[in-house]
């Protein structure tokens, strides 16, 4: 084990200088931690398999990861997907009450998903120019980019079918741009919770029935008979 040095925020990580690092030692180097997670002085930063080349390892360990005070959008794709939920959130408490900022930030966060639903596809495991497996590195998966941007949004919302809607129909978007089934899951896993939330707290009949049309819109598409593949309707 290799402890961190300072604390800090992991800010980059140069991994074809790590794969050379463990290439040189004949060692694998795995990292628990991916850019933007926090790093505490004296916890361990990295594990080197065989434990003789962490020496070695250790010594060019700095040149291979960056940190520092705060986070960044460099290789922390989990931050601007935080950003958007801090404002959003921040826009829905009771001392701001702008539920339109709100809706926009679910927007371009529907944006970014889908984006990312067909493209997004984390490597953990790298290897040397021989196929040896050098490094092997924590990276934000799809499930946990999707619950980061729905979750507490929807958490911070409750008795709001304005919201609701907004979160279904940007549901709605990202499923129509993958058939990957367990990709489509976490979107319905999504959505349910949204629909549980809205049963719970939507005190008015007519406002949960606008929210159940959105969420029978997106099973619809989920099981291949939404007529057409059509947005549904998003006028509140």
């Amino acid at each position: 084990m290799i402890p961190t040095p300072a604390s800090g925020y992991l800010q980059y990580i140069r991994h074809e200088w790590l794969i050379r690092i463990a290439a040189e030692s004949d060692a694998v180097l795995h990292l628990p931690y991916r850019p933007g997670h926090f790093l505490v002085e004296g916890q361990p930063l990295a594990v080197v398999w065989p434990a003789t080349a962490a020496p070695h390892v250790a010594q060019h360990l700095a040149r291979g990861q960056v940190t520092g005070p705060y986070r960044t959008l460099t290789q922390d794709v989990s931050f601007g997907v935080d950003q958007l939920v801090e404002i959003a959130i921040r826009a829905l408490s009771s001392a701001v009450n702008d539920t339109f900022t709100a809706l926009t930030c679910i927007d371009w966060l529907g944006d970014c998903l889908c984006r990312i639903t067909t493209g997004w596809h984390p490597q953990r495991v790298y290897r040397d120019p021989r196929g040896h497996i050098r490094v092997i590195a924590y990276q934000a998966d799809y499930d946990r980019l999707v619950q980061r941007a729905f979750e507490k949004i929807r958490q911070s919302a409750p008795g709001m079918p304005a919201v609701m809607i907004r979160q279904l129909d940007a549901l709605y978007k990202i499923m129509e741009q993958t058939s990957i089934p367990g990709r489509r899951q976490v979107l319905l896993d999504q959505a349910a919770m949204i629909r549980r939330s809205c049963d719970a707290s939507v005190p008015e009949e007519t406002d949960r029935a606008d929210v159940l049309r959105r969420y029978q819109a997106l099973l619809a598409l989920h099981d291949g008979t939404a007529p057409g593949h059509a947005t549904p309707d998003t006028d509140e």
